[in-house]
């Protein structure tokens, strides 16, 4: 099995960067992320001014305007010099602290976890079969690769859950999530809405214990409606590639696009009554049951992003997928995906641990750091400070 530190090595620079410079906001991000002196929560707070203003995820905006993402951060240190059990190491307990507070811990619990791998050598690689293996390899080591060998030549579901504790019953339940690839290679191609600064990114995003959070904490009783309206403002917020004058999405050059209803105003899905009491002028004439895209929303590391072709290779057979899981209760995936799965606290306990046990180490060592490294990451950071929300974006209610 070939180690983190040797796939790092092999990774092919990207020769069509050379003329395809990064956006601005990504080379200030990747300022802060390739900065070895900066420290773990200076790097949170970069990315976590990126998940609230610079990418589609609406999901990911809410959770970061709340302080609500969970970060993990690999930097060019770990991925060249650590070895695979020392990151699986670090990983894992990133993973036990962020599911012991989201299922213990009301103030502090995120409904969201990043895992970035902010090293330059990913970050300037091209997209090719070296950084597939490379990425991987990293999901692996975070526990959440299930497939085969073989099996890594096609798309994948990577699934988990995220578990809350019912504060009126104190049962547990589950909710799963799917994780999610990005990466620097993403800039400025096809797939630019898959940007991300640092290298790579996974992210799992777990709405069901964001809607069950906003029923049980916060007292808010849409959660259902809620989360279907972001859900289709983040469809809508893929980036258009080549251009937005007059063209249908996939022309515009859209990585996902809302379809259009149909005759009489019907649906995809016959029978699914729109759960929407009020609808943006945004959404209107949209569909809620289904919607289309080049790349499919619950693949991971998927193999259209590797083939480095100038448009995306599924063009022409568009993915169709599914809304009708966050609010359709006789939906297969709605239970555990959204309605949560109940789970004994031994089940859980086995996973994440029993709180008498629970321990923190936090970072293993600081950076050693000048004055000077003080101001300039300071400098950096007032810089993300001063992005807007991509004009691009369509807000909904947080």
């Amino acid at each position: 099995m070939t180690s983190v530190a040797d796939l790092v090595a092999r990774l092919s620079g990207d020769a069509w960067r050379l003329s395809h410079p990064f956006s601005d906001d990504l080379l200030q991000a990747n300022a802060i992320l390739h900065n070895s002196a900066a420290t773990e929560a200076e790097m949170a707070e970069c990315m976590n001014l990126w998940c609230l203003r610079r990418q589609p995820c609406q999901f990911g905006r809410v959770a970061a305007k709340q302080g609500r993402i969970h970060f993990c951060f690999l930097t060019e240190r770990a991925v060249s010099e650590w070895s695979d059990h020392e990151i699986a190491e670090k990983i894992a307990e990133e993973k036990r602290l962020w599911k012991q507070r989201a299922a213990f811990d009301p103030t502090r619990g995120a409904h969201s976890f990043v895992l970035v791998v902010a090293s330059p050598r990913v970050a300037f690689a091209a997209p090719d079969r070296h950084l597939r293996a490379f990425s991987d390899r990293i999901l692996e080591l975070a526990g959440w690769w299930t497939g085969s060998r073989v099996a890594r030549q096609a798309n994948t579901v990577t699934s988990d859950f995220l578990y809350l504790k019912d504060p009126i019953n104190g049962m547990f339940y589950g909710y799963q999530f799917n994780l999610d690839y990005f990466a620097c290679a993403g800039d400025g191609r096809w797939w630019h809405d898959h940007r991300f600064p640092g290298g790579i990114a996974f992210t799992g995003n777990s709405t069901g214990h964001m809607i069950a959070f906003r029923e049980w904490c916060e007292q808010k009783t849409d959660s259902r409606e809620w989360a279907l309206k972001q859900a289709m403002f983040t469809i809508q917020n893929a980036a258009p590639t080549r251009g937005t004058d007059g063209a249908d999405p996939p022309e515009q050059g859209r990585a996902t696009w809302l379809r259009p209803l149909g005759p009489e105003g019907r649906a995809m899905v016959d029978g699914v009554e729109c759960p929407l009491s009020n609808i943006p002028a945004t959404l209107e004439g949209k569909d809620w049951t289904r919607y289309e895209g080049v790349l499919h929303t619950d693949h991971a590391v998927r193999e259209e992003f590797f083939l480095d072709r100038e448009a995306a290779p599924t063009a022409s057979k568009p993915y169709l997928m599914d809304f009708t899981y966050l609010y359709d209760e006789q939906q297969d995936d709605f239970k555990e995906f959204t309605g949560g799965k109940l789970f004994s606290a031994e089940e859980i306990f086995a996973e994440i641990g029993r709180p008498e046990d629970w321990t923190h180490r936090g970072n293993r060592e600081g950076p050693s750091r000048t004055l000077n490294d003080v101001a300039e990451i300071a400098e950096q950071l007032e810089i993300c400070r001063t992005w807007e929300v991509s004009p691009e974006f369509v807000i909904g209610d947080d």
